[in-house]
Order: structure tokens, then C-alpha cells, then sequence
């Protein structure tokens, strides 16, 4: 008989629960939700947050005693290796030998005076020997000495039972791994100490390279003889030069140095065909892509060259690698313009020239040179008037070099300009560089008077001002003011008097004119400061 009960009924309770986060249904009794993981009761969430923050401390087992790792004696030049390191936690490497990083020292093993090959004296050197299995028959024998030495106490005696499990615990096999690993290092610095070399260092001699390209130094004893590369093995010859020939050749006459330094230092290098020579030089690479018309842009943008001109080309040398900071010292340029002079005076190939980068221009690319900053007028510029090379700098463009995408600009004080050109006057007949750029070739000095002294003295014409101010070899004296509006003159010397503009004339562009009473403005007027001349003294005096 039915009484219309189903087994849903009886089961009253909802066997799902919302997950408070994303509402998702879940079935109840999970710790999280199934849909987005977060915990189905605070009181669990709470617990797990704690436990995150108070983990559990990480406890570390003690070593044994004898785990400390001795520190070696620092290694020193090996012949047979190329490290200078030392030998402390080096136990698992060996440094690859074709990597050059060293000078290696050459030893009286190397050597072989008579001139034929050398044999190779391997007397010093200890060798480790070769593994090999043992025999049945050396294996028992082995035994049988070990049992026979032990004491027959220790024979007799019986080890415990000890359970399987006991036997092969954590702290049993540990003990064994840290032995095993412990003899397995003593083994490994055993061998590298049998297989490293130890040589004194040489002391002076000189420097060769073995046809690896490796380079050894070796005394001067050796000269002439075959020797083996410590790092390859390879044979080489040491170059026999006399000790006379080395001397006149690493030396050169006090008097001679002397000549050179002077020369140097004139500008005037005894170069041969090269009669003119100009010294530290700035040479700009511009992009015309990437050329900004802001002033001063490219001030910092060159590399220091030297200019040796012949009737026949222009070499372009730079001295020292433009990556060098500083351009490398003084000295070591001197040095290499003396090679370079002496180079081109034995008239040798000028692909052989001992100079960093050397750029060529030949006679027939000689008159295209031209003046490209500054110009007569701006819009025929490239620089649309803007002194992109710095104020007061003058920029020769030259000529452009075969599958180069920048130009080429050489740019010049005014001092340093008036000497190119009288220079490319002399050599090439090039009277017309610069002409119509109001470049003054000579200094345009005017005479003025003073509106209180009446005394006339000299100024330089203003319109080439900027070329005197940036040049450092040229030292400019403040001669006077003139008014913006009347163009009244004043000499310094009255204006300190008159107390115009203050007592160090600070406030002269504010202060009135005594002719049209405004503003006086800041218009200096200079003149060159020239050297005095020391006055001569009659016998009476």
C-alpha cells in the first residue's frame, strides 16, 4: 500500500550552499568554493590567515666537525695554464686554454739552445695514474690482508641483529653521503695539485707571440733559439737581435728628443713632403637626418685629430682611438706624432701610417673645399645662421668620403683658420676659401674718442666680435662703452671717473646718457691686449 512518500522528502535539508563570494552554488561541506576558491566559513579563512603569517620555523640539522673547507694557498703564474686566480673554489673547473687571458712566463724546459727542436722534459711534471679493475685473484688477496689484519677479538666478534629499516635510517645514509662527497673533494684538489706548474716569474726580457697568437715572455738568453709554448705546445722562434741593435733601436739621441719636443710643440713636424702639420684639431661627423638647428648642438659631437698637408694630399690622422677618455695623455700623442713624422719623412706606404684612422684627400679634392659656417648670408647656410658647432667656431666642410652617409666638418678658432689658410695659400694656391663668409683674415681696428677725456683709442670692429671672444689664444681688454641710442663713446677710464653705471659699471645699461639722456644700454668696446714691451734703459738710469 502507497503513502505517496518519495525519498526526496525525506531528505528535508538543502544539500547546497551559496559561496558568500561569487554566489555560486557549492555543495555543503566543502572547505572551498569550486568556482572562484575562497573559503566557505571566516572561521577557516581566519585560521589559514594566521598560519600564513606565523609559518613554522625551518630547523637546520648540525654538520659534522670536519666540513670546513680549508682555504688553499693563492696559485701563482702557471706555465702550463692560463689562470692567475686563486686555487680557492676552483676545484670543479679547468679554464678552457685557446682563451688567451694572460701572458704566460716561459721556463728553461721551453728552451732548446742548439736550434733544433727541443725534447720535451717532463721530469717536474707528476702524472696521475690510470684507473684499472682489479683481478679475482688481487681482490681475494686484498681480503684476505684485511681479515688477517684485524684483531681476532674483532674477528670473533658478532654484530647485533639491527633491523632493516634502523640500518638504512636518514641520519645513517647522510653520514655516508657527506664522506663520500668529502673524499670525493680531497681527490679532486689532489689531482689539480699534481697537474699544476709552478715557474718563478720572469723578470724583464722580452715579448713574443707563438703562431697561436699566445704571448710569452722570455729572457734575453734565449734570443735566437727554438722554444715550445707553454699554453699550446707549439713551436716558436725567438727573434735573435743583438743587445746593440736593441738598445739603438729602443733609443733615441737626447738631442734629437729634444728637437722633436720643440717641434711638437711649434706646430712644425719633420715630416718630409709634409711641411705643414696642425695639432689637436676638432673634426665633426653630421647626419643631415638627425641634424638639430639649436645653437651649440653639436659642440661636443667630435674627435681630436691632427692635419699633415703636402703639395700633393691632406692626410686627416687620428692619434688615439675616439673611445679613449680624454683622447689618452699628452705624452703618449707626442709619441705618436714623433712615429708618425718619422713615417712619412722615410717615405714609407701610407696604409702602413702608426695612427689610429687615417683619412686622405687628394690634390684634385682640395679646391672643393669651402667655408660652410659662417656664411654672408644665412639662408645660403646649412645650418640657416644657427652656431651649431658653438660660438665663434668656423666649420670647413670637406670632401665627402665614399659610401659615408655623414659629412664631414673641420672646425677651426679664428688663430687656428688665419694659419690653415695662409697654409692652403702656400701649398694649393687656395686664396678664395672663405672670402665671402666676413672671416677677417686680419684684425679691423678702428679709432674712436672719448666724449669726457677727448683721447682717441683703439677698438676691434664689433660685427666679428663673437670670433675674438671664442678664440683662447686671443685675450681681449674692456676699452669702453658706447650709448645704444646717440652713440656717444666713453672710454673705461672715464666712465670710472664719471661713476656711470656704477663703480664696476654693473649698471650700465640702465643708467641715463649725458647727451640724450637714455638708456645707455650694454654695447662694449674692446680691443686686443697686447703684449708690453719692456723699456730700455739708458747706462745713466
Amino acid at each position: 500500500m502507497s503513502n505517496d512518500i518519495t525519498p526526496d522528502s525525506n531528505n528535508k535539508e538543502n544539500l547546497e550552499v551559496p559561496c558568500p563570494l561569487c554566489n555560486e552554488m557549492v555543495r555543503t561541506g566543502l572547505v572551498r568554493c569550486w568556482n572562484c576558491g575562497s573559503f566557505m566559513r571566516e572561521d577557516i579563512a581566519e585560521a589559514y590567515r594566521k598560519m600564513q603569517e606565523n609559518p613554522a620555523p625551518m630547523i637546520f640539522s648540525q654538520l659534522p666537525d670536519d666540513t670546513n673547507h680549508p682555504v688553499e694557498e693563492n696559485s701563482h703564474a702557471s706555465t702550463a695554464t692560463m689562470t692567475a686566480q686563486t686555487d680557492d673554489g676552483d676545484d670543479d673547473f679547468d679554464l678552457d686554454q685557446s682563451i688567451d687571458v694572460r701572458e704566460y712566463q716561459s721556463s728553461d724546459d721551453d728552451f732548446q739552445l742548439s736550434g733544433s727542436l727541443p725534447v720535451s722534459n717532463d721530469k717536474h711534471i707528476e702524472t696521475i695514474p690510470l684507473a684499472r679493475e682489479e683481478s679475482a685473484k688481487e681482490a681475494e688477496a686484498n681480503t684476505t690482508t684485511e681479515k688477517e689484519a684485524k684483531p681476532k677479538s674483532e674477528q670473533n666478534q658478532k654484530t647485533p641483529a639491527e633491523d632493516h629499516s634502523v640500518a638504512t635510517g636518514g641520519d645513517v645514509l647522510l653520514n655516508v653521503a657527506m664522506e663520500e662527497e668529502k673524499e670525493d673533494k680531497k681527490r679532486r684538489k689532489g689531482s689539480g695539485k699534481r697537474r699544476r706548474r709552478r715557474t718563478g716569474k720572469v723578470e724583464g726580457g722580452i715579448v713574443v707571440y707563438c703562431p697561436n697568437g699566445h704571448r710569452i715572455r722570455v729572457r734575453q738568453e734565449y734570443r735566437g733559439a727554438l722554444g715550445k709554448c707553454p699554453a699550446c705546445s707549439v713551436m716558436y722562434l725567438v727573434p735573435s737581435i743583438s743587445d746593440k741593435e736593441d738598445e739603438t733601436a729602443d733609443q733615441v739621441p737626447a738631442d734629437e728628443a729634444a728637437k722633436t719636443d720643440e717641434d711638437i710643440e711649434s706646430g712644425t713636424l719633420n715630416a718630409g713632403a709634409y711641411t705643414q702639420w696642425f695639432n689637436d684639431l676638432k673634426l665633426h661627423s653630421v647626419d643631415p637626418t638627425k641634424l638639430k638647428l639649436k645653437p651649440n648642438s653639436l659642440e661636443k659631437s667630435f674627435v681630436t685629430i691632427d692635419l699633415a698637408l703636402s703639395p700633393e694630399k691632406i692626410l686627416i690622422l687620428g692619434l688615439v682611438k675616439s673611445g679613449l677618455l680624454g683622447g689618452g695623455s699628452k705624452e703618449k700623442q707626442d709619441k705618436i706624432r714623433a712615429e708618425i713624422s718619422q713615417h712619412l719623412r722615410e717615405e714609407k706606404e701610407d696604409s702602413e701610417i702608426p695612427a689610429a684612422s687615417v683619412q686622405m684627400i687628394n690634390a684634385d679634392q682640395i679646391p672643393s673645399l669651402r667655408v660652410a659656417f659662417p656664411t654672408m648670408y644665412d639662408h645660403e647656410s646649412v645650418f640657416a645662421g644657427v652656431p651649431v658647432f658653438g660660438k665663434g667656431r668656423i666649420a670647413i666642410a670637406l670632401p665627402k668620403q665614399e659610401d659615408a652617409k655623414e659629412n664631414q666638418y673641420l672646425t677651426l678658432s679664428l688663430t687656428e683658420y688665419r694659419k690653415f689658410f695662409a697654409a692652403m695659400s702656400e701649398l694649393y694656391s687656395l686664396t678664395n676659401l672663405g672670402q665671402d663668409s666676413g672671416i677677417p683674415l686680419t684684425d679691423q681696428i678702428k679709432q674712436v674718442t672719448c666724449h669726457y677725456s677727448e683721447e682717441s683709442f683703439d677698438i676691434l670692429d664689433n660685427e666679428n666680435l663673437p670670433l675674438y671672444e671664442a678664440d683662447s689664444e686671443i685675450e681681449l681688454t674692456l676699452a669702453g662703452r658706447q650709448c645704444q641710442a646717440c652713440e656717444l663713446i666713453v672710454s673705461e677710464d672715464s666712465r670710472k671717473k664719471e661713476k656711470i653705471g656704477g663703480k664696476t659699471g654693473k649698471g650700465i645699461s640702465k643708467a641715463k646718457c649725458p647727451k640724450c639722456n637714455e638708456k645707455f644700454g650694454n654695447n662694449s668696446l674692446w680691443q686686443i691686449t697686447r703684449a708690453e714691451i719692456p723699456k730700455q734703459t739708458s747706462p745713466a738710469e
